[in-house]
């Protein structure tokens, strides 16, 4: 059954993070979506992706620490570049390959920052199971690149060095 299935593809995510990475905490979170989300997760699921992830870039930037961060304003603003896995790449080739395609900045991932596994669930259909998914934000190097914002997804692209 996929949510027996998708959890066991965590369960050996949050495995694989915490060999490479050490020891990590998880946090539980239950993330409530319409019908048609739900049914896109599950589709990636049964792709046998386990979710999403972000890198979270510093450098020195004019003697202050500045942080990569892009801004979508169809999902309320600046956060770290971040996307969906696809069939067959590693959350941490994800976070790298979405920062890339979204800001033009290469990085390396050095650690990470928050993991979260989120509970998939439809309020309005008690015959959906909760799908579980999880979304990992690595810290991360920056390697090289100009930022610049990927057109028609992201709106703007920029090292800050305060919260926006």
């Amino acid at each position: 059954m996929l949510p027996e299935r998708a959890a066991a593809a965590v369960d050996d995510a949050v495995v694989r993070l915490r060999e490479q990475f050490g020891p990590i905490s998880v946090v539980e979170r239950t993330w409530h979506v319409d019908e048609e989300s739900y049914d896109q997760t599950a589709a990636r699921a049964a792709a046998g992706t386990v979710g999403g992830a972000g890198a979270w870039i510093r450098r020195d930037c004019d003697g202050s620490t500045a942080a990569l961060m892009v801004r979508e304003d169809e999902y309320g603003g600046w956060s770290e570049p971040a996307g969906k896995q696809e069939s067959g790449e590693s959350l941490g080739a994800a976070a790298c390959r979405e920062t890339f395609e979204e800001t033009g900045v290469e990085c390396r991932l050095t650690g990470v920052l928050r993991a979260e596994r989120a509970m998939h669930v439809v309020d309005s259909d008690d015959e959906s199971p909760p799908i579980p998914r999880l979304v990992v934000v690595f810290d991360a190097e920056y390697l090289c690149g100009n930022p610049r914002a990927k057109a028609d997804q992201i709106d703007d692209v920029a090292w800050h060095s305060e919260q926006p």
